[in-house]
This record gives structure tokens, C-alpha cells and sequence, in this order.
């Protein structure tokens, strides 16, 4: 083989096949591309970003999202390897920051290594959902309402907690637009005014399988968009009357609620354990709910007596032990009081 065949005919240094080495073709090319700006539009209210025309939550802070941003501008050559990118941010103001970018690796097997720097542009505009919010866009209202009585502070804020929780979930599906705007507590029970119909319908649903009862939907039209009617649905919930957990009275007995089914109670009768199917016409009264018992101490126990200590007095209180039931001195019980009555619930 000639010598001519083994050099670079650019720099004379050895190469295979006498073409032009990786050094001479490395410094002859153009291998990192930056542009001088990159923009991101933010919502000013609650952080989401906007790209392609859609908005997104962002989920991550603004220097995570600034060294996103610009690993994705910077462009390199296809034959680039074992790229090491490292970037430094400096914030030059509330709209604006710095990004140097020092960046390595190999082309056409020779190691080389560049710079540059760029722009990141912050632009703020509101978000869909921010400008619904702030509109006060609604799309309907659930309304938490009990039969014959006024739903319970506990149970209330069991339904707030549900509403939440299924916002929450919806949220991070993608449905940025099913947002709770407000809730409202009044004499009544509890109204959740929502941003889109789906929601409402998830949050009625999700209501009445954790805490019984059911509802129907009301829808009124608010007018006209682009040809299609506009309508917002108010969701009419109705707890039952008695719901799991209550403490009722019947027949002379203290029963535990543990379901209901339309007018037919599913009870944990206190006195025997045993469970059985209870009319609600033949309900004298609720006593209570069980999450309002205390603990209290017992302090002997004689046969099938307890006496119990009252947390509140230190007197010590009798009551029978339910048959069956191993309850012995220093044990701690929860106890209803029902009047002059005291209910032993668990």
C-alpha cells in the first residue's frame, strides 16, 4: 500500500484508507447548534405552563423546568457521542434568566468540547382555569342534604373530604378544568359548586357510595355557545336518615347502623352482637354515632358488671358487659353517653 493511501491529506497524520481524520473532520464541522432565546409561557396564579397552544400543571420548580427547556434547544451534530452537558442559571430578573451551557463529548471518535449561552424568556398569561376560577365559571353544584334532618358536622366533612379527594384525582388524570370553586355551609347541609359536569357527577357518586343515600340531577339552560346549548345540573343528594356508624333505638335497644338499603336498616344489635334487618318505622330514635364515644377505664369487673371510671368526673360508673365479651379490668371501653344512659359501643 502506498503512503499517500495512509495519511490525511489535511494534516499528514495517519489515518485508514488515507481520508480525512476524525480531528480535521471534527474541527471542519459545526456540532453544537444554540439558539440565543427560548420562551415558556407561566401562569401567574397557580404555575402552569403552556405549550403547543395547551395548557399543563408544571409539577416542578422554575430552575428544573429552565435546565428542561434548554436541554431541549441546544442541537448537535448526529454523529455527537457520550455528550456531558453541564448548565448554569443565573436569574437576571422576575422575566428573565441566564442559562451557560459547557457541553463535551466525542465526534468521528475525537473528544471535543464547546459552549454557549442563551436566554430563557418567563411570559406570564392566565391559565384556562385560573380565568374560570376568577370568572366564576361554574358548570354546576352538588347540594349535600339529609332526609328529615340536617346532614352532621361529621358528615360534612366527610363530603368535603370525598369532593376533594376526587378533584384531586381528576386533576392529575388531566382534567384541569374540574376544579371546586367554592363550598358553602348553611342551615341546609353543604352546597360544592363545581367547574365542569363530570365532576359533579363523580363527586355525587363518590358521596353517596361512601355515606349511603342517592341523588338526582337537575340540569337548567344558561344559554347558548358556538350553536350547542349551555346547561348547568345541580346534583340533589340526600343522605338517609340514618347512616353507617349511628347509634339508633328500637324496641327498647341500642343497635349499631352497619348499612342502609332504601327504608331497611342493617344493625349490630349492642346488647348481643348479632345483626339484624331493622324497618326504619320502627326506629324510636338516634342516640348518637359512635364516633362520638369516649374511652373510658374499667376499673373491676364483677361477673358480667364493669365499673367504668368517667374521664370527665374520675366516678365510677356501672354497666353490664355484653355476653360473650372478655372485658377485663384496666381495659379501656368506648362508651356513649345517652342521657342518664351510657351505651357500651366498642
Amino acid at each position: 500500500m502506498h503512503i499517500r493511501e495512509t495519511i490525511c491529506p489535511l494534516c499528514g497524520n495517519p489515518s485508514p484508507r488515507g481520508e480525512v481524520c476524525g480531528q480535521c473532520r471534527a474541527s471542519k464541522t459545526r456540532w453544537l447548534e444554540c439558539p440565543s432565546r427560548v420562551s415558556m409561557v407561566l401562569c401567574p396564579t397557580c404555575g402552569a405552563r403552556k405549550e403547543a397552544g395547551s395548557w399543563s400543571d408544571l409539577g416542578m420548580e422554575r430552575s428544573e423546568l429552565a435546565h428542561q427547556m434548554v436541554t431541549r434547544a441546544v442541537r448537535f451534530h448526529p454523529d455527537f457521542r457520550l455528550i456531558a452537558m453541564d448548565i448554569t442559571l443565573d436569574e437576571m430578573s422576575a422575566n428573565r434568566s441566564r442559562a451557560h451551557c459547557r457541553v463535551s463529548g466525542t465526534l468521528f471518535g475525537e473528544p471535543v468540547e464547546g459552549s454557549c449561552t442563551l436566554e430563557v424568556d418567563w411570559q406570564k398569561e392566565q391559565c384556562d382555569r385560573c380565568c374560570r376560577i376568577s370568572g366564576s365559571y361554574y358548570e354546576g353544584v352538588v347540594q349535600v342534604r339529609a332526609t328529615g334532618r340536617r346532614p352532621s358536622s361529621r358528615e360534612m366533612e366527610e363530603a368535603t373530604r370525598i369532593a376533594y379527594a376526587v378533584e384531586e384525582s381528576m386533576m392529575a388524570s388531566g382534567e384541569r378544568l374540574s376544579f371546586i370553586s367554592q363550598l358553602d355551609e348553611h342551615r341546609d347541609g353543604l352546597d360544592i359548586t363545581v367547574g365542569s359536569q363530570r365532576l359533579g357527577s363523580e363527586i355525587a357518586s363518590a358521596i353517596t357510595r361512601d355515606l349511603g343515600g342517592r341523588y338526582t340531577t337537575h340540569p337548567k339552560l344558561v344559554g347558548e355557545k358556538a350553536g350547542r346549548q349551555i346547561f348547568r345540573i345541580t346534583y340533589s343528594l340526600r343522605l338517609p336518615r340514618y347512616s353507617r356508624g349511628d347509634i339508633i333505638l328500637y324496641s327498647g335497644r341500642y343497635a349499631e347502623v352497619l348499612g342502609v338499603d332504601g327504608k331497611l336498616l342493617r344493625c349490630l344489635d349492642l346488647a348481643t352482637g348479632s345483626v339484624r334487618s331493622v324497618p326504619e318505622q320502627q326506629v324510636e330514635r338516634r342516640a348518637g354515632h359512635k364516633g362520638d364515644a369516649v374511652d373510658w377505664m374499667v376499673a373491676f369487673r364483677d361477673g358480667d358488671l364493669l365499673g367504668i371510671l368517667d374521664p370527665g368526673t374520675g366516678v365510677t360508673r356501672e354497666i353490664r358487659a355484653p355476653p360473650g365479651r372478655e372485658i377485663p379490668s384496666g381495659a379501656t371501653v368506648r362508651i356513649l353517653e345517652d342521657g342518664e344512659r351510657l351505651v357500651l359501643v366498642g
